[in-house]
């Protein structure tokens, strides 16, 4: 759906400078080549950007799910990332359990959500952190936006 109104929106921008630009006659070979160039590049690109990142968007928030560690953090301690039944539009609702590392409590699980398919916001509120720790996935790894920690997936 998006597609087709990127299309269509580009069809009319051309189509209204095609007819605006042509009625000056000196200027009428130019702008019709113009006009093909553009439309052609135009579309190519919109259809080409319009497709998900194939590697991530067929799985989705599920991309998140599985063990990582913390190595430099938390060495010896696991968090494993599960989705839970609840999803609100992009959001899907998850939870980390972390089984502790060296100082760190021994088991916490910390309320999660997945936005799309790159970004999870994790509450560490629970072990005395921020409440709104922000990370993308990096690979297969998760990076924290807030002060680069890599979270290794196991």
């Amino acid at each position: 759906m998006k597609l087709v109104t990127l299309l269509i929106s580009l069809f009319v921008c051309q189509t209204t400078a095609l007819v605006v630009l042509s009625k000056n006659p000196q200027i009428q070979n130019v702008v019709n080549r113009r006009h093909t160039f553009i439309g052609l590049a135009s579309t190519t690109v919109a259809t080409i950007l319009s497709f998900p990142n194939p590697t991530n968007a067929a799985q989705g928030a599920q991309a998140f799910v599985g063990t990582f560690s913390d190595p430099i953090n938390h060495p010896g301690g696991t968090r494993t990332i599960r989705l839970l039944d609840q999803k609100v539009g992009d959001y899907q609702l998850a939870e980390v359990i972390v089984v502790g590392g060296v100082g760190e409590p021994k088991n916490v699980v910390l309320p999660a959500a997945v936005i799309g398919d790159r970004t999870i916001v994790i509450d560490f509120s629970p072990k005395g952190g921020p409440r709104d720790f922000v990370g993308v996935l990096d690979g297969k790894d998760i990076k924290f936006l807030k002060d680069g920690n890599k979270w290794p997936r196991l």
